[in-house]
């Protein structure tokens, strides 16, 4: 199951892109622009996935070499989320511990439930606009506290 696409937030992310850069939509985007555009898009999810990868929660079927180099900060990971994953995050690249966490937690848009995802993301990286962030280890080390905490409350509540 589909838990996040980046195709699903690209559209959006393209809109900001070309607003921001003075480009028409009939005009297509170079290589690089469309790379750069992708990372926009993927950059909630990534952050998510880092924290995923760096805490040993990604699945079974998740590449190695690629968690590698997320675990060792040579990539971040919306890039392992566009060049290792098809910019698609599926249940199957978490593993089985934490999936009510993450339903809960990142799938989640219920404004009664104390801990969401991207109200996270938002205040950690101190943008309302998330389809005009690509994120560093800055970003990352804001965001994961607010994951923790999330996770310590709800997730360990799950098991």
């Amino acid at each position: 199951m589909s838990i996040d696409r980046v195709d699903w937030h690209y559209n959006t992310a393209d809109e900001f892109y070309r607003a921001r850069n003075h480009i028409s939509d009939d005009i297509d985007l170079t290589d690089e622009q469309y790379d750069e555009v992708c990372l926009f898009a993927a950059d909630h999810i990534g952050l998510f996935i880092e924290w995923i990868v760096k805490n040993g929660f990604q699945g079974e079927e998740s590449d190695d070499e690629g968690v590698d180099l997320v675990r060792s900060g040579e990539i971040s990971g919306a890039r392992y989320l566009l060049d290792y994953c098809d910019g698609k995050f599926w249940d199957s690249d978490i593993c089985d511990e934490i999936k009510p966490f993450v339903a809960e937690y990142y799938e989640s848009d219920d404004d009664n439930r104390p801990y969401q995802y991207m109200k996270d993301y938002a205040k950690a990286v101190g943008d309302d606009n998330i389809y005009e962030i690509i994120s560093g280890k800055k970003e990352y080390d804001a965001l994961k506290p607010l994951i923790d905490r999330a996770y310590n409350a709800v997730g360990k509540r799950e098991k």
